[in-house]
């Protein structure tokens, strides 16, 4: 038996008391959805009294399985002297931690020092000893029969780690190997899901641009001022614009999913926002090109009153370019699309109907889900980001809105949106009630 190392099985359950609390706190945390470095510095505070240390690491086993990884480290010295640090990595196929793992036993190093010369190979021991450290605990962290990864425990002075801090660690095991995993994690996800916003925002963004000249382009061709047009041509460019514009359309609804997602979509209203005149108008537009393209003719109906209302002009603007386009995209060729604004109470309604497909009772609930796209008879080249309706809903709730979706299967869809409307002071002025 080499008495620079000791090994325990981690088997079975310990009572310590003085860990209840350590543990309940760290869950608690969890709940709370602290991060992964916030539980960790728990850990640090409410565990240096039971056991004896100045250097605290956590490694989680990744890549299916073929690395560790260190991820967590902290401590009581300078932290520039830290030789290991986090995004540390090595193998573990020919690892001593390797042997830990299999075996399910914790580990004391009594002689750090002592251990790197043995182990030549050891380059973790290496850089350890040269930061300082002389002696280390290392435990490992299993979920029933899956490899976490390890918590090392570790002090600048020889033999300070005995039996006891073993035992103290028994206790550790079982329960902070499921919760550390966990909030790792989690904080792994929405990391992940970060970068996913990022990268879809960033080709987003480096895709409208291109996909919007190749649009100019064509119709410039088609208006004749690059000379007579091809009667031939003129068909494929038409084509080739009706499909830049569905990607246009898309690439603006994942731009809005990865502003939203991130926070950058923020909500900004004011009072006094003319729906016609600073948000319709500007959808009407917007669409306009595609209206002419389909042979849609768009209408616009109601009462002649100005609604007034507080929101945030930029996000009304989504909705009603949205709405409007997805009307003309899935109407008829050639159809209408009915544009109304109306009064209800003290609420202005925004309906947009179209001739067309429509939808079933079924379909309904899939509306505003996020990339729900509905399979239409008929509509199989007209795809959809299936994030339109899904940003339109979310926006409406930012207002304190309600939207509703009605439709006769074959014959018509309608959409209507409900905004409350800003009360009027004696003077006239709007004010947002």
């Amino acid at each position: 038996m080499n008495p620079n190392l000791e090994f325990l099985d981690l088997h079975g359950t310990v009572d310590d008391g003085n860990l209840s609390p350590v543990l309940a706190r760290i869950r608690d945390d969890i709940a709370a959805g602290r991060s992964f470095e916030a539980v960790m510095d728990v850990l640090w505070e409410s565990c240096r009294e039971p056991i004896s240390f100045d250097r605290v690491g956590v490694s989680f086993v990744e890549e299916d399985g073929q690395r560790v990884v260190s991820r967590y480290v902290r401590t009581a010295y300078d932290p520039s002297a830290v030789r290991l640090g986090e995004a540390y990595a090595a193998g573990l196929a020919n690892s001593s931690l390797r042997e830990i793992l299999d075996s399910g036993r914790a580990r004391i190093i009594r002689d750090l020092e002592r251990y790197a010369a043995e182990h030549a190979r050891s380059a973790s021991s290496r850089l350890l000893v040269a930061e300082g450290v002389r002696s280390s605990l290392t435990l490992p962290l299993r979920v029933r029969d899956r490899e976490v990864g390890f918590m090392f425990f570790s002090s600048r002075r020889v033999a300070a780690f005995d039996r006891g801090d073993l035992e103290t660690v028994q206790a550790l095991s079982s329960a902070l190997s499921q919760t550390i995993e966990k909030v790792w994690l989690i904080q792994r996800l929405e990391r992940s899901r970060r970068d996913y916003l990022q990268v879809m925002g960033f080709v987003s963004h480096e895709m409208k641009s291109p996909l919007s000249s190749l649009t100019t382009v064509g119709r410039t061709y088609l208006k004749g001022y690059q000379g007579p047009v091809d009667p031939v041509a003129g068909g494929v460019i038409e084509k080739m614009i009706r499909i830049s514009g569905y990607m246009i359309n898309m690439v603006n609804n994942y731009l809005d999913l990865s502003r939203l997602e991130s926070g950058e979509m923020a909500f900004s209203p004011r009072a006094g926002l003319r729906f016609r005149e600073d948000v319709l108008d500007f959808a009407l537009d917007t669409v306009s090109a595609r209206a002419e393209e389909r042979g849609t003719a768009v209408t616009v109906e109601g009462t002649d009153e100005t609604f007034r209302l507080t929101g945030d002009e930029d996000l009304l603007r989504i909705v009603a370019v949205n709405l409007l386009d997805n009307a003309v995209k899935y109407g008829e060729d050639g159809g209408r699309v009915r544009v109304r604004l109306a009064r209800d109470g003290d609420r202005m309604v925004f309906s947009v109907r179209n001739a067309g497909v429509g939808f079933s009772e079924e379909q309904r609930g899939k509306l505003f889900k996020r990339f729900s796209r509905l399979k239409q008879k008929g509509l199989e080249d007209r795809r959809g980001s299936g994030l339109g309706l899904y940003l339109v809903w979310w926006i409406v709730q930012q207002h304190g809105g309600d939207i509703t979706a009605d439709s006769k299967p074959g014959e018509w869809a309608e959409f209507k949106v409900f905004l409350k409307v800003d009360s009027q002071d004696e003077g006239g002025r709007p004010t947002s009630g």
